[in-house]
């Protein structure tokens, strides 16, 4: 396990969905807050920023879809008020699929490809984080939506198991994480179980991301950490982080063989914020198992065409 460095003083409010995008040697990564998307060059250690129009929580990299050279191309995310497709350097979205969120009193919040990218998939939260009203959604490369489980407070900490047969999904304020069987010819979910009992004193379960044997790397806000599940839940190490709140990882680098880890400060009282000065910022270690590559989302051609609006605040 390689030395944590910290990489950019972002000082973001809630630094999220970091994806490395590995043809331009760039991890991308959300402040959800804040309303900017963020692009770290690991070559050169500069953070460029696009100022949204609106909290962007989590998203992926579409199959290129005819962008220019030189261009961020399409990406797909989870907005706070739908799902939809983007084009950064563009300044245009296109909606995909907005159910009622904010009439159910939750937004969008943490999501991820499954490994195939037919499928985006993201959950919602409650606005006041106390009720499970949340749910977990299936959003199809067709544009289809698709609720696929209930009862959630706060949705986070999705990933697949590299077989694509096991969906990860963390409900942060109930302290666990799931596993269920996922068919990956339809989507279908069975056979929801408790995968790891968070417990209030192991801090709140955040974002997550599977490595190449499996293994499912778990963010803890307040508890300051990032541990390493096996397969049967059991801990296989943890790895003390320089502020208490990593929010989320993601694998990247040529071997796929450095942890980026996002955080964020939003959750600091004024006297742990005072004392964390490196609280919000992006970090990087090297570990000793790789990643796999992150997916990329396979929008119809229907979705590509679909009226844009601007993007951009």
């Amino acid at each position: 396990m390689g030395t944590i460095t910290r990489l950019h003083d972002a000082k973001a409010q809630n630094g999220e969905s970091p994806v490395w995008k590995a043809e331009e040697r760039a991890l991308y990564w959300t402040d959800i807050y804040s309303q900017k998307l963020h692009r770290y060059d690991a070559a050169t250690g500069q953070d460029r920023e696009w100022h949204l129009k609106e909290r962007l929580a989590s998203f992926a990299f579409c199959e290129s879809s005819g962008e220019r050279d030189g261009e961020v191309g399409c990406m797909a995310g989870s907005f706070h008020s739908g799902f939809a497709l983007f084009w950064p350097d563009r300044g245009t979205r296109a909606w995909v699929s907005r159910p009622p969120l904010a009439e159910a009193g939750v937004y969008l919040n943490d999501g991820r490809c499954d490994r195939s990218g037919q499928a985006f998939w993201t959950g919602s939260t409650d606005l006041g984080k106390k009720q499970p009203i949340g749910a977990l959604y299936r959003f199809g490369a067709d544009g289809s939506c698709r609720r696929m489980a209930e009862g959630t407070i706060s949705s986070n900490g999705i990933a697949f198991s590299p077989d694509n047969r096991i969906l990860y999904y963390a409900d942060t304020r109930s302290y666990v994480v799931w596993q269920f069987d996922h068919d990956p010819a339809t989507g279908n979910l069975a056979n929801r179980r408790v995968f790891v009992n968070v417990g209030e004193e192991g801090g709140l379960a955040d974002g997550a991301a599977v490595d190449a044997e499996g293994h499912y790397w778990g963010t803890r806000v307040h508890r300051g950490s990032i541990i390493r599940h096996r397969p049967d839940g059991s801990v296989e190490r943890e790895i003390a982080m320089p502020t208490k709140c990593p929010t989320m990882v993601a694998f990247g680098g040529d071997d796929l063989k450095t942890l980026y880890v996002t955080s964020g400060i939003r959750p600091l009282s004024p006297e742990q914020l005072a004392a964390e000065t490196q609280a919000g910022s992006l970090f990087s270690m090297r570990v000793d198992v790789p990643g796999l590559p992150e997916p990329r989302f396979k929008p119809a051609k229907k979705l590509l065409e679909a009226p844009t609006e601007p993007l951009l605040a």
